[in-house]
């Protein structure tokens, strides 16, 4: 529904709202003379008021001012309307304003995640995007003190340390809450009244969402049976925590990239308290997931114990693998199957089950039309037989070896360097072969030579995974 805010006789107007972000800015110098700010702009009240109060202050402060709308595909005609309502939004002020589309449950279903956090990774990805190509210095977000309040409840529930405790940040990097002492009534007023128009979004009521449910549910109890002013309280508590760590100095950690490969030295890890160790584990983990939802005290220990013992391997949630190795820890997203020896060669039976000790692999292989599963955790693909030449075969690397990638052949090494695969690992990866060329490099690459089509009569499941001795 859309709503149109009207001033009511007697209400209390909030006329400081917008003297009250330009303190906060200033304080925790939020945007400076001559940055270009993105603003993520659904629609709703949060960021509506957003646009229109950095609207007002862009003299003040000197700054470029744009709008980011997503529309998640998830809500049919109700986000077209949102999305038109942001168009027209930003037409009328003479904005630019950026509008993507994106399928969200497509990704939610990729990464095995909830719908919830599946928005909120494609958001915060997309926004990241759109602010490369604008040259944005800051990302603007409308989160005010009841999403604080929320979130540091929402993180309590998952299970928290001091990070999940503080909850979100003034700033953090490029991404700005210019609203974040604001609260959610304060907010309503200024909409009221200065007339602005806004939309709702009718999910914010679905309580299959957890965030919704503490909203609708938790809160209120807590407000009416243990304390009224709870959201003050747990929202100073954030406060205080922010304060309590900022005390820290601020590590900088020597985190590298290398195509989709991020490594960090284990000396760093190593030679360091417990607490700087687990410091550089987070930051090492959001560099390649984005966050830390869902990372356990149990997938710490995992990382640690590898760490410590300075080889070994681990999956954490999202698909995102660590290995420790030649003096380094390695990340990436997506599993990575190594075998033990430097040079070799099989024969496979397909279809057919094949165990293979030596190399520490299982690679089993069924027609599609079969009826035998394997688990979610196996890598897996499929191939066309009638681009095959018998006997099909897993190799390692060797010097030559050529794909066929976006229709393009290329080098492998080359295409292994893109990746960020160190040298010596190259030769310890499992590559499947016909007699004539590459099928398959589990969790890289599926060669297009080998790839399905619509008209492919005879498809074959290919599964890879490591054998445990």
């Amino acid at each position: 529904m859309l709503f149109l805010s009207g001033a009511l006789a007697g209400m209390k107007k909030y006329p400081y709202l917008v003297k009250s972000v330009s303190r906060l800015i200033q304080e925790q110098e939020l945007i400076i003379s001559g940055d270009r700010v993105l603003v993520a702009f659904s629609g709703g009240p949060d960021s509506t008021a957003l646009s229109d109060i950095l609207e007002q202050l862009r003299e003040e402060f000197k700054f470029q001012l744009a709008l980011f709308h997503l529309n998640h595909g998830l809500r049919g005609q109700e986000a077209l309307r949102d999305q038109n309502f942001c168009i027209e939004w930003a037409k009328k002020r003479n904005l630019k304003i950026f509008v993507e589309q994106h399928d969200i449950r497509a990704y939610k279903k990729e990464l095995s995640i909830s719908l919830e956090e599946a928005a909120r990774k494609v958001r915060y990805q997309k926004l990241k995007e759109v602010a490369e190509l604008w040259k944005a210095d800051k990302i603007a977000l409308g989160h005010h003190r009841n999403d604080q309040v929320e979130t540091i409840l929402m993180n309590i529930i998952r299970g928290t340390g001091l990070d999940g405790l503080r909850g979100m940040p003034f700033r953090n990097g490029k991404f700005i809450r210019p609203l974040l002492k604001t609260t959610l009534d304060e907010i309503r007023h200024y909409l009221k009244e200065h007339n602005l128009t806004y939309v709702v979004d009718s999910t914010n009521l679905d309580k299959s969402f957890l965030r919704n449910r503490i909203r609708h549910g938790l809160i209120p109890l807590l407000k009416q049976d243990y304390n009224a002013k709870i959201e003050d309280v747990i929202f100073r508590m954030g406060l205080n925590i922010q304060e309590s760590l900022s005390t820290y100095p601020e590590e900088k950690w020597p985190i590298e990239k290398k195509g989709q490969l991020y490594y960090l030295p284990l000396s760093s890890l190593v030679e360091t308290s417990d607490y700087k160790r687990r410091r550089g584990l987070i930051e090492l983990i959001k560099q390649v997931k984005g966050d830390t939802y869902h990372i356990t005290r149990a997938h710490f220990k995992a990382l640690e114990y590898i760490v410590k013992k300075g080889k070994g391997q681990t999956i954490l949630p999202e698909k995102i693998s660590f290995w420790v190795d030649d003096g380094f820890i390695y990340a990436r997203r997506g599993e990575l199957l190594l075998g033990y020896i430097p040079t070799w060669s099989y024969d496979l039976k397909m279809p057919g089950s094949n165990q293979l000790e030596n190399i520490g692999l299982i690679i089993e292989s069924f027609y599609k039309n079969s009826t035998v599963q394997f688990g979610l955790k196996t890598l897996w693909c499929e191939i066309d037989l009638n681009k095959c030449e018998f006997p099909l075969l897993v190799r390692n690397y060797l010097n030559g070896d050529r794909v066929v990638v976006n229709g393009k052949e290329k080098k492998l090494k080359t295409f292994f360097h893109s990746q960020g695969i160190p040298e010596n690992w190259r030769r310890k990866i499992p590559i499947l072969c016909d007699q004539k060329k590459i099928l398959w490099i589990p969790g890289i690459l599926l060669d297009e030579r080998a790839q399905v089509q619509e008209n492919s009569k005879s498809i074959l499941i290919v599964t890879m995974r490591a054998y445990k001795r």
